[in-house]
């Protein structure tokens, strides 16, 4: 691989992880707790979805670059995807329902889209060596935000009730977590960085 294509990569790397740290930083508590309660559910489908090891997660520094740089191309893809159908959805709603596309239903696909970049951010510290701190920030605010957890929840299962309830279609995952298998998902943190971490 080229030193030109390396720096490429990076550069996209660094903007993800800068992006998901700016958002963070900027949103506060509550959306920093929907964000984790996105992500600690999510995380796994997107990874099975790409065949990426559940270890990558937790210890991305043990893998090789072009391994990382396979997962996050693929995670980046999932992103892409995210985008591209969002844009045909809001298109094709006015005509197909005679209504714009209801605005909490297009935050709720960009916040899933945030979470995504929470785990290629994560797979990115270890492309990225230099951002490893900005990625242990990231997690570190994702963790300070867990008071907030409950009412991030419940706010997520109700945009699920009103997607289902608009769409016709009973597309539910959240609703179908028990409370309490949630709140442990969102205790994961990357044990490279857990140590570095007072979360308590």
């Amino acid at each position: 691989m080229g030193w030109f294509t390396q720096k490429l990569q990076n550069s996209r790397v660094h903007m993800t992880i800068k992006e998901v740290k700016w958002d963070l930083e900027m949103a506060g508590p509550p959306r920093q707790a929907r964000l984790l309660a996105l992500a600690s559910v999510l995380g796994n489908d997107f990874f099975t979805e790409c065949n990426i090891p559940e270890d990558v997660a937790n210890r991305p520094l043990d893998y090789s670059r072009s391994d990382l740089m396979r997962f996050y191309e693929d995670l980046e893809d999932i992103k892409i995807g995210m985008t591209r159908q969002l844009e045909h959805t809001k298109k094709m709603v006015p005509k197909i329902m005679g209504m714009e596309f209801p605005k909490f239903a297009e935050d709720h696909v960009n916040d899933t889209r945030r979470a995504l970049e929470i785990w290629m951010a994560t797979i990115g510290a270890g492309i990225t060596v230099d951002r490893r701190d900005d990625v242990r920030d990231i997690w570190k605010l994702l963790g300070q935000s867990k008071p907030h957890l409950d009412t991030a929840m419940d706010k997520i299962l109700a945009d699920e009730n009103k997607t289902s309830d608009l769409t016709s279609e009973n597309a539910r995952v959240f609703s179908l977590l028990a409370r309490q298998d949630w709140r442990d998902y969102c205790n994961f943190v990357p044990s490279q960085f857990s140590k570095e971490l007072n979360l308590d």
